[in-house]
Order: structure tokens, then sequence, then C-alpha cells
């Protein structure tokens, strides 16, 4: 499949979604009752987590692979502002030939091929990435596990699980409107995670998350590979070769226009 058809379909069809407006947090239950204390110990860790950390930028390899077959496979480089600022390119040869950016208000997109090019721009302020990537993952997402968090819905209860066949734990964080929103799954010493489950209003898994390798920059713990997946056939893998924290970053990198 070529991979600029890819990107040009999730343009074309402009396939963007903005998350639902939050609503205002309200009491949290916490079951069993008896796990409250540790439950908020947990939830503290997560919100606290690279807190430090503004701004990323790093170079890298996505492979994208549908039921094992590879349809994507390029190395990029992207730069990463909480919460919802981000700038990819797709290098080919080491040139720039396709760039995808948001800044908060707007979506812009530029892809040159020779002497050939193609611009859009379109308001939006947390692009669901489905047909980039064929997983529905908002940027803010993105933006919060590239910088080593995990990304939270507004949710109102929450259930402490232990999975005994395995010694897995498990935070469900459901709303009382949405029903399960995530499930963020823990090692037997509740020190790692392993992966994060995020679920559609229906039921259904939205997609997964999982950090396989971690590395230590400048004081913080980021991934070093991320995979994303779904279950529709859909494998997401970005390997991480170099990664800085806190840089410089004028708002224009944000900004894509034509080319003149």
């Amino acid at each position: 499949m070529n991979w600029y058809r890819i990107i040009s379909a999730f343009l074309i069809a402009c396939l963007l979604s903005s998350c639902a407006a939050l609503k205002p947090t309200r009491d949290l239950t916490v079951t069993p009752v008896e796990r409250t204390a540790q439950v908020r110990n947990l939830l503290s860790t997560l919100k606290t987590q690279n807190e430090a950390l503004v701004n990323f930028k790093g170079i890298g390899n996505i492979t994208i692979r549908q039921n094992g077959l590879t349809q994507f496979d390029q190395r990029v480089a992207w730069i990463g502002e909480r919460p919802v600022k981000f700038s990819i390119a797709v290098l080919i040869s080491g040139y720039p030939a396709v760039k995808l950016a948001a800044d908060g208000r707007w979506l812009y997109y530029l892809e040159v091929q020779g002497q050939e090019s193609l611009f859009r721009k379109m308001a939006t302020s947390d692009p669901d990435l489905k047909k980039l990537i064929w997983i529905p993952i908002s940027i803010s997402d993105v933006i919060a596990l590239l910088s080593g968090r995990i990304p939270l819905p507004e949710f109102d209860s929450i259930e402490f699980i232990q999975e005994i066949s395995n010694q897995q734990f498990a935070l469900v964080l459901t709303d009382s409107w949405w029903g399960i929103q995530q499930k963020i799954f823990y090692d037997a010493t509740l020190s790692r995670i392993q992966k994060v489950e995020v679920y559609h209003r229906s039921g259904s898994l939205r997609y997964r998350a999982e950090v396989q390798n971690t590395q230590q920059v400048g004081g913080f713990e980021v991934p070093q590979r991320l995979r994303l997946s779904n279950d529709d056939g859909i494998d997401f893998l970005l390997d991480i070769h170099r990664y800085w924290v806190n840089v410089e970053v004028p708002p224009e990198v944000f900004v894509l226009t034509p080319p003149k």
C-alpha cells in the first residue's frame, strides 16, 4: 500500500474529531473502599509523573502493521508540547517529505512529491489520528504518552481489580454517563504500568498502549519504544532513537504554511 495514499486519505477524508467536552469533576467513588488510600496514591503518582516535562523532541522510526503485514516503515522527527501542540515530519532520504502540525486551534498538513505539493489547514483543537495511523488516538494522548505520562480522562468512579491468574492489578476508570473509560494495568508490585486500554462509549476497545522500553533523559523517565494496537489487527510501533526534553520551541514550529 502506498504510504502517500494513506496520509493523503487522512486529509481528504477530514476525519477530525475533538475530544468530548470535559464535565465538572464530581466526588470520586473507589471500589473496594478499603483500597481508597492506595488508589488515591496511585492516581496522585499518575497525575504528577513528569509534571515538569513541558515539551520534547525526538527522532525515530514508525512501523505500522495490519494483521502482521507491514504497511508503513519510515524514519520520523517530531516536537511536542503539552497539552495539544505537535509537529511531525516523515523523512525520506533525510528530507521532510510529509509534515503534520497542530497548534491547539488548527491542524496543518504539507506533502511534497517532486514539484507537486499538497497543503491543508483545518480547524480542530485535538485531532483524532485514525486516518493517519489507523488507530483512533488523539494528539493530546500521543503527547502524554511520549512525555512519559498516562492520559487520564474525566471519571467519577474507579475500581481496583486483581487478576489472580497472573498477579496483575488494574485500575478501571468509569464515568456515569460514558461507562468504562480506561483500564490501567500494573505489575504485581504496583510499581510499573504494563499497558493502558482506552474504550469507546460503546464499550469496544479504542486503543491499547504499551511502553515496552524506557530511558532516562534529563532526569525524566520517557519511552524508548511505544506500541499502540487495537482489536482490528492494527499494530503501531515507534522506536525512539534520540530524545530531548524541555527544549527551546518557537510557536511557529507548530504552524505550517503552503510552499511558495
